[in-house]
């Protein structure tokens, strides 16, 4: 009997091959409910991308006036103006088909408008899957959905998947998810806020170090200041006191 596991792509080239060889082979089982084709003419995001890109183009080849272009080009703009008019125009148009086309193959090869339109469909149907939900039955409001928990694990070259419903509140699933990484991030600060601390005291007390040695240092320059200004003082009292003297010298020698 072959294998029904699911083998594991290797890229999205691989699994767009196995999607093809799936939908060759003849069904066993009936086939469950198709989802509703999803239309290619542009639904609303796909126009106003549309619109945004039309006007930004239509924007950007205004601003390449004549004006503009011929004064990259001066020689031939003053001697055949007519020439450079058409070429003007020729250049613009040029530009203006090849970012159109190019917009409109990146479009097709990307299928744009039909993953806008698929998700215009899937918005619309959450819309309306939700006022549905909202509308009370006998006064009392509807319960929401159920979430789902998948766990994928790989076994040799096969992929298996399980789903189990569940009835956590989203708080405790994404807290569950966020626990691990803000408890690192937590034990990182707290590492680095006593570092910073500690540095910080370090500092403090360096300062108050280098405050007691400049109390110090003052109290120094002041006991020598005191010291220069008793010397001034003695000095003085030196010169009366040898003015004192001549006279009395002056005095004697006179007398005598």
């Amino acid at each position: 009997m072959p294998s029904t596991a699911i083998r594991r792509p290797q890229s999205i080239h691989h699994l767009l091959a196995l999607i093809a060889m799936s939908a060759s082979r003849p069904s066993r089982s009936p086939s469950p409910a198709q989802a509703p084709p999803v239309q290619q003419t542009p639904g609303p995001r796909a126009a106003a991308l549309q619109k945004l890109y039309s006007d930004a183009v239509s924007h950007t080849l205004r601003t390449c006036s004549y004006s503009n272009f011929a004064s990259s080009f001066p020689t031939p703009a003053s001697h055949a103006p007519d020439a450079m008019k058409r070429l003007h125009t020729d250049f613009v148009e040029k530009l203006d088909r090849t970012c159109r086309l190019n917009f409109d193959q990146i479009l097709r090869d990307r299928q744009v408008v039909a993953s806008l339109n698929d998700l215009d469909r899937l918005v619309e149907d959450a819309r309306k899957r939700k006022t549905a939900a909202e509308q009370a039955q006998d006064g009392q409001a509807a319960q929401p959905p159920l979430p789902y928990v998948f766990d994928c694990f790989v076994a040799g070259d096969n992929t298996y998947s399980l789903h189990s419903p569940h009835t956590l509140p989203a708080s405790s699933l994404y807290l569950s998810h966020l626990g691990p990484l803000l408890s690192e991030k937590h034990d990182s600060l707290s590492s680095r806020l006593q570092t910073a601390q500690s540095e910080n005291a370090d500092l403090v007390d360096t300062v108050l170090q280098q405050r007691r040695d400049i109390e110090r240092l003052v109290s120094q320059l002041e006991t020598t200041i005191a010291d220069i200004d008793a010397a001034n003082g003695a000095l003085h009292d030196m010169d009366a006191l040898t003015e004192e003297a001549v006279a009395l010298d002056m005095d004697l020698r006179t007398a005598g």
